[in-house]
């Protein structure tokens, strides 16, 4: 008995911490905000930002997101993959996951003497990329992050985001976020629910 009972309580203790980790972050939620990015390429663009993750495993999890974002031009970004999440400590998490990315830029001319559209431009590529991060629990009611991504293709770039996430309650956040999309600053504030 005694044989018995070792091995399977020496695997709970082991596992145990693992177990407490995958539960204090969640890859569970649905988010969606507002985005400014001051100054991209002679451009002050403003518009909105949608995420979401749905755990398939306790490792392993689908995300997505999309981001349209407007001015003289409008910029459209999405983005659909896979992820592998591993727990670092309690309440810390490295990520990382390959996407399918879409990207599309949209600029109309407008002639100045008649006030209508002459010329209509757009470009847009859908590539592979890779993204990968770290996520730690500061406190029970703040989760603090940083992503890199890289995006391959025609439109390839590379990017850098920070964020944080306030929880107001067990399952409704206010994240903030600091991106720098292809060497362009910009700022994210949104609402997450988690589930």
């Amino acid at each position: 008995m005694k044989a018995t009972i070792a091995p399977i309580l020496a695997a709970g203790l082991i596992a145990a911490p693992l177990a407490v980790s995958a539960q204090d972050l969640n890859y569970n939620y649905i988010q969606g905000g507002f985005a400014f990015y001051p100054s991209y390429e002679d451009q002050d663009f403003i518009g909105v930002d949608a995420k979401g993750s749905i755990g398939i495993t306790p490792d392993i999890f689908i995300f997505g997101g999309m981001m349209f974002l407007t001015d003289d031009a409008d910029l459209t970004t999405a983005h659909l993959g896979a992820g592998y999440r591993f727990a670092l400590a309690r309440g810390t998490d490295v990520y990382g996951g390959v996407t399918l990315e879409y990207q599309e830029i949209e600029s109309s001319f407008v002639d100045p003497d008649t006030l209508e559209t002459s010329i209509s431009v757009s470009t847009d590529d859908t590539s592979i990329g890779l993204r990968g991060g770290i996520r730690h629990m500061l406190s029970d009611d703040l989760e603090v992050g940083g992503q890199v991504r890289y995006v391959t293709g025609d439109m390839d770039y590379f990017g850098l985001t920070g964020s944080a996430q306030y929880f107001m309650t067990d399952r409704i956040g206010l994240v903030g976020e600091v991106d720098l999309y292809d060497g362009e600053l910009g700022v994210i504030g949104s609402a997450r629910f988690n589930f």
